[in-house]
């Protein structure tokens, strides 16, 4: 029996097709490794949270990919453990060891890896702190971050996934 629980791929479907990206970075990928700056909000899910006023998270970090073509030590593909490293454990259990994948893209030769992951709690509601996150940005005139809305943080591979998707997806077509 596995250690993680299984889950339900029509969740994971949901959660991908109702993240939405308000915000997506100026620049991009073009050759080599680039980063990919990000904040993600979403809804506090936490059992700590106050059913009254939940408040919302906000999660920073910072995606390396490569666009060039990478041929893997290893013949198995890497699950989301792998590209996603955590110091404190946030990711929802059953993913940890779900294979990551581009389902949707046409670009499977690339090397993806996230850094400096930060988890923060808010208590203004994801619509408020959104608003906030994005004057900040346009006020520092910050143009290499990318702003997510994901229904769901403790899945926020998932939501990322699709963030790099429409990065690449833009890129290169």
């Amino acid at each position: 029996m596995s250690d993680f629980p299984d889950i339900d791929p029509q969740r994971l479907r949901r959660i991908y097709q109702a993240t939405e990206i308000k915000r997506s970075p100026i620049t991009g990928i073009v050759a080599g490794y680039h980063n990919l700056p990000f904040t993600l909000i979403g809804p506090n899910d936490e059992p700590e949270a106050s059913e009254n006023n939940p408040g919302s998270l906000k999660l920073t970090g910072k995606i390396s990919v490569s666009p060039k073509l990478v041929i893997p030590v290893s013949p198995h593909d890497e699950n989301f453990a792998d590209i996603f490293p955590e110091d404190e454990p946030f990711m929802d259990r059953s993913l940890v060891s779900r294979v990551f994948s581009f389902r949707l893209s046409t670009r499977r030769n690339l090397s993806i890896r996230n850094e400096q992951l930060s988890v923060e709690v808010f208590p203004n509601s994801g619509t408020d702190l959104m608003e906030k996150v994005l004057d900040e940005l346009s006020r520092g005139e910050i143009l290499n971050t990318g702003v997510i809305w994901c229904p769901e943080p403790r899945f926020y591979p998932v939501s990322l996934e699709r963030f790099i998707v429409s990065v690449l997806d833009r890129e290169f077509r």
